[in-house]
């Protein structure tokens, strides 16, 4: 089977992905809107298409001029961006997939959705949106752009927190959860190394991530228990590097310097030889879409803590494999961190239970039987 996929970047989360479509004997073509500045090709290189040079003209006004002083200037691109048309239709012509997989609704996706359809090509979208949610948006705005993008759609989160009630199911959405080989058996990890117990974060330098309550709560716990706290995040921009400059001399300030570690655009083999290093991991930010991370740190057989409102939160068996703190919430997050680190031995047992977790759920084979089951239903309808 030929698949073709279309996303505003290549992430390096979708490497597991990709390596099951090849290992099984498939054909991929990734197009990407731009290239991110960490990003590993070891599976596939995508074909960095970019925008139409109208469109580009506009986004350099938009950063540079109107918006100079906005971080997430950059976003407006994501949902206003349009292809280069020409270009975009003779790598799908000349690719001929027997699906595409296109990530977002946008002014990009609808280019492509439109060529996809000339060629009869199906189509299923890819984007973060819950299957089960309080409430979907039903103006006839939203209305137009769903008429104009793929009906059916897969996304890896379920359900933003742990919580299903209240909450109805998008008829037209399918569960695919991130995917995540094993990394390192508890047969085979190093624990508690240094003689401490050591903490693992990853996040932008940015307030959404949350970075700030884990210095916090190792300044809090670490007069109880030996413990170190390893962070590291993207530092691109001047917004990162301010937060980035306070954060440090936080630290500095209130001698912490020896408790706390941080790292910057560490590449995907420095991330890795981290969780390695790990004894636990800890995802605290808020208004998380969904991150692959708590399944990362659980293929290293450590627990994992995750904030409520992540839509991977869920992928946590509570009290199993890990813990859910209410979002934002200082004392929980202390709470659930102590529940973990009080008890090395129920950590060893909860990292054990995490990376089978991880071997049991979160494999190829359940990714490729949701998008075979979206391509049935497709049938059923012509």
């Amino acid at each position: 089977m030929k698949v073709l996929y279309m996303s505003h970047r290549y992430h390096t989360n979708q490497n597991t992905i990709m390596k099951g479509w090849k290992e099984n004997g498939h054909e991929i073509c990734f197009i990407s809107q731009f290239a991110g500045k960490i990003e590993d090709y070891t599976y596939v290189k995508p074909i960095v298409l970019g925008y139409g040079a109208v469109f580009r003209a506009i986004d350099w006004f938009y950063i540079n001029v109107l918006f100079r002083k906005k971080a997430n200037a950059i976003d407006m691109k994501l949902k206003c961006g349009w292809p280069p048309i020409k270009k975009m239709a003779d790598i799908i012509r000349n690719f001929k997939p027997d699906v595409a997989i296109i990530r977002e609704r946008s002014i990009y996706s609808i280019c492509m959705t439109a060529i996809c359809k000339y060629y009869k090509i199906p189509m299923i979208l890819y984007n973060l949106s819950p299957v089960w949610d309080y409430k979907f948006k039903d103006d006839l705005a939203h209305r137009i752009v769903w008429k104009l993008t793929p009906q059916y759609r897969m996304t890896p989160v379920d359900v933003v927190g742990t919580k299903y009630e209240g909450k109805k199911k998008d008829k037209n959405g399918y569960w695919a959860p991130f995917l995540m080989e094993p990394q390192m058996a508890p047969d085979e990890k190093k624990y508690f190394q240094n003689d401490r117990i050591n903490l693992f974060c990853i996040g932008k330098y940015q307030d959404r991530k949350n970075l700030w309550m884990m210095v916090y709560a190792l300044e809090k716990l670490c007069k109880k228990y030996p413990l170190h706290l390893t962070i590291t995040g993207e530092l691109s921009n001047q917004f990162h590097q301010d937060y980035y400059d306070k954060i440090t001399a936080y630290v500095r300030e209130h001698g912490l310097k020896d408790k706390v570690t941080f790292y910057s655009n560490l590449n995907k083999k420095r991330v890795m030889e981290e969780y390695a290093k790990s004894d636990l991991y800890v995802i605290p930010s808020t208004g998380e879409p969904a991150s692959i991370t708590v399944i990362e740190g659980m293929a290293f057989s450590i627990p994992v803590i995750s904030g409520s409102d992540n839509g991977s939160a869920n992928y946590i068996v509570e009290g199993e494999t890990g813990y859910v703190f209410e979002d934002c919430n200082q004392a929980d997050l202390e709470e659930k961190i102590e529940k973990i680190i009080c008890d090395k031995e129920n950590m060893l047992k909860m990292g054990k239970a995490a990376y089978q977790h991880v071997k049991d759920n979160f494999q190829f084979g359940r990714y490729y039987g949701v998008v075979m089951q979206i391509l049935e239903e497709q049938k059923k309808q012509v």
